[in-house]
């Protein structure tokens, strides 16, 4: 079906309508609009993402999954739009409440990408949302270990004769310990954690003075209280042009969470 210039009009005005029904909250008829949009400009990607964050507020995960597979499908390789980046975030979301986590943080790490490709402010709830499929994550798999391990454990006891909750010899001690080191939360290194927020750096900038800080932080920083380095109080005239994405920490942070994974708990 080819969208002539007046159905492209009409679904243009419909679009706008539902924007203003998503804003008053009323999403079940912001996505009757962006329906009757798609019926007239079935190949315009933005409608899909409009009524798959539609969906997303009432819940209808199926709805969100079809709708940015569909937006996904029809900007194809141009992974660098606005469209691609919403779509991906739209569908690790889904992926997600499906439990299909390894699939849901593809799709969440691409949008993340591309936020931060773009500087969009979406990046910030991009991050907290991966955080959060990473630390479920995560968890299900810690439970399965330990599950597992009560298991070998009870096995062993019974083996050596003893009771439960008799000590091992130390030799299988040290294993039991060696085998759950992935399972222990501990304190994240300092280097990892902005001195203003004093969480793990999401979006790290290093300032002229060398010192890193969190980006929207140093921002919020030099918008209220001064145009000045937070901690050696020299002058940043500059202001975020002056700023240095800390590729080479962020890169670090996120071999550190790959390894520590229970670090996912501590992002805000």
């Amino acid at each position: 079906m080819t969208t002539t210039a007046a159905d492209r009009k009409a679904a243009e005005e419909l679009k706008a309508e539902g924007n203003a029904l998503f804003t008053k909250g009323k999403f079940a008829a912001a996505i009757e609009k962006y329906t009757e949009a798609v019926t007239l400009s079935p190949d315009w990607p933005v409608l899909y993402i409009n009524r798959g964050m539609a969906a997303r507020k009432k819940g209808d995960w199926e709805r969100v999954e079809a709708d940015a597979s569909l937006a996904l499908g029809l900007v194809g390789g141009a992974s660098e739009s606005r469209e691609a980046m919403k779509g991906h975030y739209l569908l690790g979301l889904a992926m997600g409440q499906r439990g299909q986590h390894e699939r849901s943080k593809h799709h969440l790490n691409k949008a993340l990408e591309a936020a931060r490709e773009a500087n969009d402010s979406i990046k910030d709830e991009i991050w907290r949302e991966l955080a959060a499929a990473n630390y479920s994550n995560w968890q299900t798999e810690t439970a399965a270990r330990k599950t597992t391990n009560s298991a070998l454990r009870r096995q062993l006891l019974e083996l050596m004769g003893k009771q439960q909750g008799d000590p091992l010899p130390p030799e299988w001690e040290a294993l039991f310990r060696a085998a759950s080191w992935q399972d222990t939360a501990t304190e994240a290194p300092s280097q990892f954690t902005c001195p203003l927020t004093m969480e793990i750096f999401r979006d790290p900038v290093v300032a002229p003075s060398g010192r890193s800080y969190e980006r929207a932080a140093l921002l919020e920083h030099l918008k209220k209280v001064g145009k000045f380095d937070p901690i050696t109080r020299q002058p940043i005239t500059g202001g975020e042009e002056s700023l240095v994405p800390n590729v080479s920490l962020r890169a670090a942070i996120e071999l550190f969470l790959e390894e520590h994974p229970w670090g996912w708990g501590e992002v805000k």
